[in-house]
């Protein structure tokens, strides 16, 4: 029978899919053959890592230069195996492009590729569908796609910092590679082999800057991390922010993918936005001077640029257009233009449409295609760097002259609470920075960032501010100065929570919650003094050397539920469970409500507001004042009826008073119409007032509720629950005790059989009620055996006496007794020697059945 353990996170930490692999296992090369090994680095920032995540419920490893994969949803049908003292089984990836250390493994947003980073290299390798574990092969054979491989190569000069995904490229296709010397180069899976777009944040270095002796910082030419920024209205998506190992932030925008899936909502928004700010420049710009001072040019280039965008939007729906045209024609024509057609059309209904709610756009600098499009197109202008409000103090752990190094930049978006997802509530946009130190600065964004082009209608210089809200310092060993020079400490976000944010670094795992002064600042009575961020060590590595955690995900599902997972550097994974926010506990036990409350309740209307159950249409009113059914036109009517009415009249006649009737019956008719309209609006007025008592009186039902709940009732409840719960409990534990004593089982047909057959051999073994049946008994049976066996022994030793005698007088020389005469002695011998093997095995055997019997007898 095979052991097998429970599928359990806390059990994951045994599973095999962590175990190193032996250095007999690394070493794939044979003798005589060549091994590359990678060059010895410099680099002035320690390396980052990231080996395992997560795709849905599958778990992906990186061990060396090998990937494992493993399903944690067939987890739980049996639990794992345990064989040659290994837990459960896990997949191997292989490609022969996997031939590097590997740092990193970042899944696309669709979960179909997985981009591999090296320190020098990147490779895309195509994830096998969820069918894989059912293979019983132990390797699993993928498609990889190398990126750049003249750029990217073990020869290269250029560490890569940081790779990463964008969220809104084309199936899930663009991936963006940051590497130290500034450029971010975006790469389309579909044709890896060259950047369709490249952006350099660093200045180019001239011959003598370069140079062995110069003054400036290192750290400063040093591209560590970068980040998509995040928004929902303004161009605050298309804005990209890269960070140095200096602290400095260096921003560009606007950025998109060459295939781009954008939000069809937020591409009216940004058009809404964009028209709404060139709008008020407009009217603030008195002259030429103040256009400049306004932000004039920069807010053109903004709204031309998106206008660029939705003219793509609109070709694209006219193309859809004439394509559903082309395709429904009543006859077929055979001409050379209707052929045409048709092949445009097949052409362009093989390309996948866009994913539901999105349009494809791309940068208006470049063609679909990735060439340059037609026209003049300004250069982004690089912006930065931030300056930091409170500047962060020098502070950080290790060596005071060691300088620190900023090794990762984070961006997330807050929401604001009690807001409505579409109102117009503010949200927080919060920056941190991460130190190799263990130092965290975490600043808001108070101006949100604007795209901006090198042009001389844009003179502005300002630089951008970040105000620091909080420093914190993560407690790190001091011990080793070794672990603390290549920290390079990660961030990593919360799947539940935007306020919460993890931090792994070489010495563990800290999470920081920002909730507490972000609620205050929200609430501004904070008097000035803001309370600090909490701060929670979740997983500490020991030992020395530091085994350093080289891996952390985090999950929230209905199936694994909601924690985070690290794995350090020796193999060791931890796994740690997580707490969900919960509300106080007297919303959670209700108030005891009374039959004639509810009964009251139950009679009065719903909480549905009075004014929308009959909305009033004010444009219809006024409409049926303007034009109502008779027409209003006293002075069209007079010139119709009397045409010298312009002249002086001397004397009325009845024309005149037929005129003048019809006039003042017109007049009489609208202001009727008027006192209608005026007389809905007086009721809407009392509909209105009702409207506020009603809400009045239910304010104060709620204030009365709430100063219910705020009472020590729900308190009270719950201990007699407590209470009466315990009572039950020892009820039902005497109850249990009371079944246990009557319970009487019933036998089964077996039991029965068995039984029967104890009762037979008991009978067969001690005899029946009878005399003959006594004697026939195995008792006496053998009873009399072993009288029987007592009789013959005497004459068993005399026979033995006798075979001695007749084979020691065989040994002698035969002189008495001829060859005749010994015949027959030797045949009778024989003859009883059978006979007495014959009856020894028969008394060992009843002797052997009769030690069972009282065996079976006394049991």
């Amino acid at each position: 029978m095979t052991q097998t353990i429970p599928f359990s996170l806390p059990f994951l930490r045994s599973h095999s899919i962590f175990i190193p692999p032996s250095s007999s296992s690394t070493s794939t090369s044979q003798d005589g053959d060549w091994e590359l090994v990678d060059k010895p680095t410099d680099d002035l920032v320690g390396q980052k890592y990231g080996r395992m995540v997560m795709r849905d419920k599958d778990l992906l490893v990186a061990m060396g230069k090998e990937i494992r994969m493993m399903s944690l949803a067939g987890g739980g049908e049996g639990g794992w195996e345990v064989k040659d003292g290994k837990a459960g089984s896990y997949k191997t990836l292989k490609s022969q492009n996997l031939n590097f250390p590997i740092h990193h493994l970042i899944p696309n947003p669709n979960g179909r590729l997985l981009a591999v980073v090296g320190h020098h290299q990147v490779v895309v390798l195509v994830l096998p569908k969820s069918s894989y574990s059912s293979s019983s092969s132990a390797e699993v054979d993928c498609r990889a796609i190398p990126v750049d491989e003249f750029q990217f190569s073990p020869s290269s000069n250029d560490a890569i910092t940081k790779v990463a995904w964008h969220p809104w490229g084309e199936g899930g296709n663009s991936l963006w590679v940051l590497t130290a010397d500034g450029k971010l180069r975006e790469y389309d899976i579909n044709q890896p082999h060259d950047a369709v777009q490249t952006f350099n944040f660093l200045p180019s270095t001239s011959a003598s800057s370069s140079s062995k002796f110069t003054a400036i910082d290192p750290l400063s030419r040093y591209a560590t991390s970068f980040a998509f920024s995040i928004g929902s209205i303004d161009f605050s998506p298309l804005m990209v922010y890269v960070l140095l190992a200096n602290g400095d932030i260096y921003s560009m925008g606007p950025i998109l993918p060459l295939h781009t899936e954008m939000p069809i909502r937020y591409l009216q928004a940004l058009k809404a936005y964009s028209e709404t700010k060139l709008a008020k420049i407009q009217n603030e710009a008195r002259d030429v001077f103040g256009a400049g001072q306004a932000g004039l040019g920069r807010a053109t280039f903004q709204a031309q640029w998106v206008e660029s965008l939705v003219k793509q939007v609109k070709i694209a729906e006219q193309q859809k257009k004439d394509e559903s045209s082309y395709e429904s024609p009543t006859t077929r024509r055979t001409s050379l233009l209707s052929r045409s057609i048709s092949v445009r059309s097949t052409d362009t209904s093989t390309k996948s449409r866009p994913a539901e709610g999105t349009v494809r756009v791309h940068p208006p600098h470049l063609t679909e295609s990735g060439g340059p499009a037609p026209g003049a197109h300004r250069a982004l202008l690089r912006q930065g760097p931030l300056v930091y409000s409170l500047a962060p103090q020098d502070i950080g752990n290790g060596d005071e002259d060691d300088e620190q190094a900023a090794t990762d930049l984070y961006i997330s978006q807050i929401q604001s609470s009690g807001e409505d997802e579409e109102g117009g509530g503010s949200d927080e946009t919060i920056i941190a920075i991460a130190w190799s130190g263990g130092r965290v600065d975490i600043g808001l964004e108070v101006e949100k960032p604007e795209p901006r082009w090198f042009s001389s209608r844009d003179p502005s210089t300002s630089t951008p501010v970040l105000p620091v809200i909080e420093s914190i310092v993560l407690p790190f060993p001091q011990s080793d100065i070794d672990s603390l020079g290549s920290n390079a400490p990660t961030f990593l976000p919360d799947p539940l929570y935007c306020d919460v944010l993890y931090v792994q670094h070489s010495f563990g795992v800290d999470s920081i919650n920002i909730r507490p002064w972000l609620e205050a600042l929200r609430r501004d009575d904070s008097d000035g003094e803001l309370p600090g961020s909490k701060v929670a060590r979740h997983v500490e590595t020991a030992g020395s050397p530091v085994k350093s955690i080289i891996g952390l995900i985090n999950f929230c599902n209905i199936t694994l539920g909601y924690g985070l997972l690290a794995l350090a550097s020796s193999g060791q994974a931890a796994f740690v469970e997580l707490d969900l926010r919960v509300t106080d506990s007297s919303s959670i036990i209700p108030s005891p409500t009374n039959h004639s409350e509810k009964q009251q309740q139950s009679d009065e209307p719903d909480s549905q507001s009075l004014l929308l159950v009959k909305p009033l249409n004010f444009d219809k009113l006024i409409n049926s004042i303007r034009t109502s059914n008779t027409p209003y036109n006293p002075s069209q009517l007079l010139r119709q009826r009397i045409p010298d009415s312009s002249k002086p009249t001397t004397n009325i006649t009845p024309d005149h008073l037929r005129v003048l009737g019809e006039i003042s019956t017109q007049v009489r008719q609208r202001t009727q119409s008027i006192r209608n309209g005026s007389q809905n609006i007086e009721n809407r007025l009392d509909l209105q007032v009702k409207e506020l008592q009603r809400q009045i009186k239910l304010l104060k039902d709620s204030q009365a509720k709430i100063s219910n709940l705020k009472k020590n009732t729900s308190i009270s409840r719950a201990e007699e629950l407590l209470a009466k719960q315990e009572q039950l409990s020892n009820k039902l534990d005497a109850l249990v005790g009371r079944l246990t004593e009557e319970f009487k089982p019933e036998l089964g047909e077996q039991e029965k059989k068995w039984f029967e057959e104890i009762e037979k051999l008991k009978v067969r073994v001690r005899g029946g009620s009878g005399m003959v049946s006594k004697g026939k008994s195995l008792n006496t049976k053998s009873q009399i055996l072993k009288e029987q066996l007592l009789a013959i022994k005497p004459l068993l030793a005399e026979l033995q006496t006798h075979q001695t005698e007749v084979h020691s007088a065989q040994q002698l020389p035969n002189l008495n007794y001829g060859s005749k005469q010994l015949k027959p002695l030797e045949a009778a011998l024989s003859a009883r020697s059978e006979e007495l093997r014959r009856l020894i095995r028969r008394m060992e055997m009843l002797h052997t059945r009769v030690e069972s019997y009282n065996g079976a007898e006394d049991d």
